[in-house]
């Protein structure tokens, strides 16, 4: 009676979670649909592993844990897997992320006995697994059978079973069961988990096939990126292995089927080569290899039958860059592919095709030209080109950020403004005007006989100074040391002899002469006057210090300036200080 209880007990349990299983489906195929996008997404797997003495029957080489071995030698990076053995009670139970090493080391002691406690290793299983939003599955190789010692203790193994079925279907968690020998029809099994949880049920009589599934899972449930690399056939065989580059990572080579591993022999260059050995495997691991020829030559007493396979694996770092071309309003957009190293990966396997290019997510008809992916695309205002790449048809795994933006800079093409022929011809006759007026004036004092008379030099008009005529020479070389707003001006010079038709000059005409954009008050009374011997007259009507060297120059007195002497001026409290140099001309330049 108590039996037929827990029976009901349990059905009721089933039936409850049946109803979120449509649901989970929908929800699962797009989880993994969207995952696979990313290149860097990491997939959590468990080996549930039955070892209670019933397994014998089915096992009797362990060549279940020949699978798990060669699994985890072979499995990338991007995958993290555990182990969970169990008997009457958990024999061992490795985290996820665990090694060769570390699983190889474990197997070892276990052996199949006592009976079988289904429902406490699914539980330890379905723990080992993160919260992270991941691709999660168990593999639960068994006989299929849940048996303890004892009817009660058979009852809680499968009301525990029932619940963890449950919580893997609830953290969408797929269970795949690989049940060995034949189906069993009475009492409890573990068949039904397959189905429950949208995994697959595996049927062999035996162990002896079950390492076709390390091919399986790899290459055709998880679409793992390999090539087939040759055949070995009989009691002898040499491989030749290509490479499709040197700039991957790790490159794996992976030998399955019926082998004789013991004296095999790998010739290659590599910064490091691992072999890992097992019954129906053998991984050659080869760490950033150095050429790309890879031999490999092995002997055996018995006929072989193996399948060579390539599995390679890169780091990789998107740049991207732009040249903009006005006239076509067209950007040139590209992008290059480099490993750790710095190697740039479309100038290997990938320069002849291999992935795919899509600008704001629509697929997009690239160029490799100089080892860089071309496309163009017409901007006529700047923006933000997001990037993405697949390696769908590449050989290998890429691991790196997939998707880059690049700012796309359109320069700003000033129009040439319009010539104002009305304004600019007001401005000719206005100018032709004045210089008539001034010529006429200057006739007309050449004829009139004028007294000495005082000229307060400081208001005075250049035109009105001097009472005889010396002309200028040389040129004056214009520093600005220090100014308020801290801007450094280059050296300007100026040629008096070419420029300066006149008997008098200021600081401020010279500031303007010179493209010195200064407010500098009183330069307009500071004032300069060619002299005799080719110097220059210096006077200084302002509130400036000026300083000839260590010399300060009296306000209101002349003094003279001789070639290669300079005068200092310092103005608004030293905020501001112009050295004014004067210079003799070279022959050319006169």
């Amino acid at each position: 009676m108590k039996l037929e209880l827990s029976k009901e007990v349990i059905c009721q349990i089933v039936k409850k979670a049946q109803v979120l299983i449509a649901v989970l489906t929908v929800f699962l195929f797009v989880t993994i649909e969207s995952k696979a996008q990313e290149q860097d997404k990491v997939n959590e797997i468990v080996v549930l592993l039955d070892c209670s003495k019933s397994m014998e029957d089915v096992d009797e080489q362990y060549l279940v844990f020949d699978f798990v071995k060669g699994l985890s030698a072979a499995i990338p990076r991007n995958y993290k897997i555990g182990i969970v053995a169990y008997n009457d009670d958990i024999c061992t139970s490795l985290p996820l992320g665990s090694g060769y090493a570390m699983i190889d080391d474990a197997l070892k002691n276990i052996e199949y006995k006592h009976y079988g406690n289904a429902g406490v290793g699914l539980k330890e299983a379905v723990e080992l697994f993160s919260d992270e939003q991941t691709g999660k599955k168990i593999i639960w190789i068994s006989d299929g059978e849940i048996l303890m010692g004892s009817e009660e203790k058979t009852e809680e193994s499968v009301k525990t079973y029932c619940q963890s079925v449950v919580l893997a279907r609830e953290r969408a968690i797929e269970v795949d069961v690989i049940a060995l020998g034949d189906c069993i029809e009475e009492g409890y099994t573990i068949y039904p988990t397959a189905e429950e949880t949208n995994g697959q049920l595996y049927e062999l009589t035996d162990s002896d096939r079950l390492n076709e599934y390390i091919g399986k899972y790899l290459f055709d449930e998880w679409r793992i990126n390999e090539s087939h690399v040759g055949k070995v056939n009989g009691t002898s065989g040499e491989l030749e292995v290509k490479l499709p580059d040197c700039y991957m990572e790790t490159a794996k080579i992976v030998l399955l089927g019926k082998q004789q591993n013991e004296n095999l022999s790998v010739n290659c260059e590599a910064e490091k080569i691992n072999v890992l050995k097992g019954k129906k495997f053998t991984v050659i691991e080869l760490t950033k290899p150095g050429s790309q020829e890879v031999k490999i030559q092995t002997l055996s007493e018995t006929a072989m039958d193996i399948d060579a396979y390539l599995l390679s694996e890169y780091d990789f770092e998107i740049t991207t860059g732009h040249t903009y071309i006005p006239e076509t309003q067209t950007a040139e957009i590209w992008m290059m592919l480099t490993n750790r190293a710095g190697n740039n990966l479309l100038a290997g396997q990938l320069k002849d095709g291999g992935i795919k290019v899509y600008l704001d997510d629509k697929e997009r008809v690239y160029e490799i030209v100089d080892g860089k992916a071309i496309i163009e695309e017409k901007y006529q205002s700047g923006g933000i080109a997001k990037l993405k790449i697949s390696f769908e048809g590449a050989n290998g795994n890429y691991y790196g950020a997939v998707r880059a933006e690049e700012k796309i800079v359109v320069p700003i093409i000033e129009e040439p403004e319009q010539i104002d022929w009305f304004f600019w011809t007001v401005i000719i006759v206005f100018v032709i005007s004045i210089t008539l007026i001034f010529y006429v004036a200057a006739k007309r004092k050449r004829t009139v006989n004028t007294g000495k008379r005082v000229v307060d030099e400081s208001r005075a008009l250049p035109k009105e100074k001097g009472m005889h005529r010396n002309d200028f020479y040389g040129k004056i070389q214009m520093f600005v040391i220090r100014n308020k707003e801290n801007i450094d001006f280059p050296p300007e010079s100026i040629n008096l002899f070419a420029r300066c038709n006149r008997e008098m000059i200021t600081l401020e005409w010279l500031l303007d002469a010179c493209n010195l954009p200064l407010d500098v008050k009183g330069a307009e009374r500071i004032i300069i006057k060619p002299g005799v011997d080719k110097s220059l007259i210096i006077k200084n009507n302002s509130k400036a210090t000026a300083l000839k060297g260590r010399e300060f120059l009296i306000k209101g007195q002349s003094y003279h300036l001789y070639y290669h002497e300079k005068v200092t001026f310092i103005f608004d409290e030293e905020d501001t200080e112009i050295e004014v140099h004067y210079k003799d001309l070279k022959p050319n330049e006169r």
